[in-house]
């Protein structure tokens, strides 16, 4: 994996980047982690793209990059996914850049992403335009069981203008929704610890919550959200989560949370809100054959809730958004990493 020569662009700070070159303290690297991941809604089509760079120095089986792609049409899906190898990654330490096998994410200036690449007959040109404020989620958190496993997370777009286009053999999906794209790094081995994740969008509010689990119960919660002039971030918020009702994976037989509420809480503000799934994509990666899989049920959710400050509603909202649910697994999953 090689580092790219560019500068920084002109314009402001670079919170965004590729953070192997300066994280590696030859330790853990083989463990390394690192993923930059795109979303957008718009009526009656979304989709996520997702650039991953797993154990770079070609240290164990997984070593390499991985591009993903999937979009959600109405009641059909369609997306694909491609190994790379690491010499065939090339990527940056001072921006977003990275060029992956012919695919790239292009960082125009701090606040303006393009982003493009093809798998197979799927093809996609993006740009991302940054609406809502960064956010700095959390940085070397110990998120797993070992002490020395340290994630990270920055929230780099929470809202983006997305615009472009996806190409499927010959079929075109014109892009002019809402979007979201966030950078996750660090080194860890997704054994005993495990995550909830979700964002959604509209033209007044955007808000971003995760929830890092330890062996029994929630770690750390957090919720973020901007509405006009105002970003709060709820970063040691009291957590509470209900699934309510379960289905059944169609290619798994795995259970995954149909219907979830969720309740956010500090000394000021309270959030209440709840999801439906729509459709669902599961994502298997397999890091040993001694452990099980890490699984990612990967949800295109609607949304619905309230923000109150002091008692006060503040906000009310409704939405398409996306969601991550983690369990794990010995049985076989689609789409292995």
């Amino acid at each position: 994996m090689a580092r790219s020569t560019k500068q920084a662009s002109q314009g402001g700070p670079h919170l965004d980047c590729w953070h192997y070159l300066d994280y590696r303290d030859g330790k853990h690297d083989k463990y390394f982690a690192e993923w930059k991941y795109f979303n957008f809604t718009q009526p009656g089509l979304a989709g996520y793209i997702v650039y991953y760079i797993l154990s770079p120095e070609k240290q164990t089986s997984i070593s390499g990059g991985r591009l993903l792609i999937r979009a959600f049409k109405n009641n059909a899906s369609f997306g694909s996914i491609k190994r790379i190898p690491v010499d065939r990654i090339q990527c940056d330490n001072v921006s977003a850049d990275i060029i992956m096998d012919g695919a790239e994410i292009v960082e125009k200036n701090p606040y303006l992403y393009e982003i493009r690449g093809n798998i197979d007959d799927i093809s996609w040109t993006l740009d991302y335009q940054q609406k809502t404020p960064t956010i700095e989620g959390f940085q070397n958190l110990n998120a797993g069981f070992l002490r020395w496993e340290r994630a990270n997370w920055l929230v780099e777009m929470p809202g983006a203008k997305v615009s472009g286009e996806i190409r499927k053999g010959k079929e075109v999906f014109r892009i002019n929704g809402l979007g979201y794209t966030d950078t996750n790094w660090g080194e860890m081995i997704p054994l005993s610890s495990r995550w909830e994740w979700g964002q959604c969008n509209d033209e007044k509010l955007s808000f971003t919550f995760g929830m890092l689990y330890g062996i029994r119960k929630i770690k750390k919660a957090y919720f973020f959200f901007s509405a006009g002039n105002r970003t709060m971030a709820l970063e040691d918020a009291q957590c509470h989560v209900e699934h309510t009702e379960w289905v059944k994976d169609k290619n798994t037989g795995l259970r995954m949370p149909s219907r979830s509420s969720f309740t956010f809480r500090d000394k000021d503000y309270v959030v209440r809100f709840s999801s439906r799934l729509i459709q669902n994509d599961i994502l298997g990666l397999k890091f040993s054959s001694l452990l099980p899989k890490v699984v990612v049920s990967e949800q295109l959710v609607q949304y619905r809730g309230a923000i109150e400050k002091n008692g006060v509603p503040i906000h009310e909202f409704e939405g398409m958004g996306f969601r991550e649910w983690t369990t794990r697994t010995w049985k076989k999953v689609p789409l292995l990493f």
